[in-house]
């Protein structure tokens, strides 16, 4: 009888630490395992989801714009554009899949990326010079995402800050009228990550 009931009290000990170790589980990944907080991983996760809400409107503005360029913005620099941004959701997505960030473009996405694609065609230097101070502050916001990363994800961090600190001296140089300078940090910076 005795033996009966120590069974039992290790058997609910044993429940409750699956049931306590379970969200843990849930959140390594099949080749890196992850040991962080529930805090630390929904920080994460939110600035990833951040992150990815610039990203899916770059992706969708400079597609769009790169038949009909405005400004002084070229088809070549668009095109290059638009290529730094798939690449982005190729390293990204393990990192976003991993942590339940979905990917897909939302309704609320598409609106605020047609009123963004108006507004450059409208207005291209004021709507240049509104991307490039949201740039520039974009890459201090990356810089507090990478710092919250968990360890394993270096890498990806790393190409996320470098991707956006190329698009803020693209637009920092259009926006001085340096056009050959400006789609030159472009293609430097494809051909340093071998972007196809």
């Amino acid at each position: 009888m005795i033996c009966y009931k120590e069974r039992l009290i290790w058997v609910k000990h044993l429940i409750i630490m699956i049931l306590i170790l379970q969200p843990f589980a849930a959140m390594s990944g099949e080749n890196r395992m992850i040991s962080i907080n529930r805090e630390k991983y929904e920080t994460f996760s939110k600035g990833l989801q951040y992150e990815l809400l610039f990203r899916n409107l770059g992706k969708q503005v400079f597609s769009e714009l790169k038949n009909n360029p405005p400004g002084s913005m070229t088809a070549d620099s668009l095109d290059l554009l638009s290529k730094m941004e798939h690449h982005n959701t190729k390293v990204m997505d393990p990192v976003r899949q991993q942590f339940n960030v979905d990917s897909s473009i939302g309704c609320k996405d598409k609106i605020f990326a047609k009123t963004v694609t108006i507004s450059l065609k409208m207005m291209p230097n004021l709507g240049s010079r509104y991307l490039e101070g949201s740039a520039e502050r974009f890459v201090h916001q990356l810089k507090g995402i990478q710092a919250s990363s968990p360890s394993g994800f270096e890498e990806e961090m790393n190409y996320m800050v470098e991707h956006e600190k190329a698009l803020y001296g693209y637009l920092f140089h259009l926006n001085q009228g340096e056009l050959l300078r400006a789609h030159l940090v472009l293609k430097e910076f494809v051909l340093e990550h071998d972007i196809h």
